[in-house]
């Protein structure tokens, strides 16, 4: 039997958010069992906690943004693939502005902020969300599906419009060490040709060699590579960040082409509300299995809009 697990004591980071270009101070706090990943705005004293989940994402736009009672967290993808990849279940995440802290544009400094407050065991039980039916979620250029398997596999493809970049795939079967040691350390990217434009609409404002791959008309600017397809392994880490919304891990193979924030949250959301249909009120043991009742209407699309 697995247990839940959250950490034995408070660890605190400072940076600046990738978006906003804003200091930020947060801190990681243990947490009750069953309580998952919550955020909290200590800088908006009134201010509703958000718990991580489907319901509350309300923005995907180049990263995913949480929200509840008019309070927003951004860009919390990476932090919670931290999360996911080390199996840290029930945690408080406070932070004194809006956005969490870029680091150096991968969930590595999470995860070694996550080793240093150590992790305790819970007697509540930990549950699973196994995939008994395929989902699949498709726009015209890119689709992501779920397919049932005894394990976490996930197999990834992105296309990039760029002669030094081209195709990349890879396909995991996800573990902890395997993240820690080939997922976790992959940072976020943008091109030298978007950057005006992400600044005119206020994004990107903190993003800089520090904290991110810049890639320019010859390539990669600043230094190497730490994969040599570090980029798709990025949009790997996003989707795991982007599927511990659902609160518990997931067992399937997921299979992504062209994929991003929008279709990560779509899927979550697809899955969230099939779960919603079938699971009863209250659950026990080591794995959820009975969920996957086929669609009974027409797909509704989430209101947020793709990256």
């Amino acid at each position: 039997m697995s247990h839940q697990r959250t950490l034995q004591r408070v660890v605190t980071c400072e940076g600046i958010g990738l978006h906003t270009g804003r200091p930020v101070t947060m801190a990681l706090r243990p947490a009750p069992s069953n309580s998952g990943v919550v955020f909290k705005r200590i800088d908006l004293p009134f201010a509703s906690t958000i718990e991580a989940t489907p319901a509350h994402v309300v923005d995907v736009n180049h990263a995913t943004t949480i929200g509840k009672d008019g309070v927003t967290v951004r860009t919390i993808e990476h932090l919670m693939a931290a999360f996911v990849g080390i199996g840290l279940d029930n945690v408080m995440v406070e932070l004194d502005a809006e956005e969490v802290p870029a680091m150096d544009g991968s969930a590595a400094p999470f995860v070694e902020l996550i080793r240093q407050a150590g992790l305790k065991r819970q007697m509540a039980t930990r549950t699973f969300l196994k995939i008994k039916e395929r989902v699949v979620i498709e726009t015209e250029r890119s689709s992501i599906q779920i397919v049932p398997s005894k394990r976490l596999q996930v197999i990834y493809t992105m296309r990039f419009d760029h002669p030094a970049l081209g195709d990349q795939s890879v396909a995991f079967d996800i573990t902890r060490e395997r993240f820690a040691e080939e997922i976790a350390s992959c940072r976020t990217y943008g091109f030298l040709k978007d950057v005006e434009e992400l600044r005119r609409r206020n994004l990107g404002l903190g993003g800089s060699f520090d904290n991110a791959i810049v890639i320019g008309d010859g390539g990669v600017l600043n230094g190497d590579l730490r994969f040599r397809d570090e980029l798709v392994r990025h949009k790997v880490l996003d989707l795991l960040g982007d599927l511990y919304l659902l609160g518990r891990p997931v067992v399937g193979t997921i299979i992504a082409h062209g994929a991003g924030h929008y279709l990560h949250a779509r899927l979550a959301r697809e899955i969230q509300r099939r779960l919603e249909l079938e699971l009863p009120a209250s659950v026990s043991g080591d794995v959820i299995e009975r969920w996957a009742r086929p669609l009974l209407q027409p797909e509704r699309s989430l209101e947020v809009a793709p990256s």
